[in-house]
């Protein structure tokens, strides 16, 4: 036999998620569209440090939320360009 099982309230930090979700985005600020973050990343490897500064370098991830890529999870945040015809 199956039963329906009535809905729950969403945990506290799924409510906040949808509630910054839901918020005006400033015209230029990036936000992630999967859990609503404003951390940005740009992962590196292999810099070396020459003279004080960091050089050299493969970008691995570019713009990318920092919460999702935690949890292991790249998401971009940079808008996907429309194509000029």
């Amino acid at each position: 036999m199956l039963k329906l099982v009535p809905k729950t309230d969403p945990p506290p930090k799924e409510k906040v998620k949808q509630r910054v979700k839901q918020h005006a985005r400033p015209d230029g600020l990036l936000q992630c569209n999967r859990c609503g973050g404003r951390t940005v990343l740009t992962a590196t490897h292999g810099v070396v440090i020459h003279k004080g500064r960091k050089t050299g370098g493969t970008v691995v991830a570019k713009d990318v939320c920092a919460d999702c890529y935690r949890q292991g999870v790249i998401t971009p945040m940079m808008p996907e360009l429309e194509r000029i015809k």
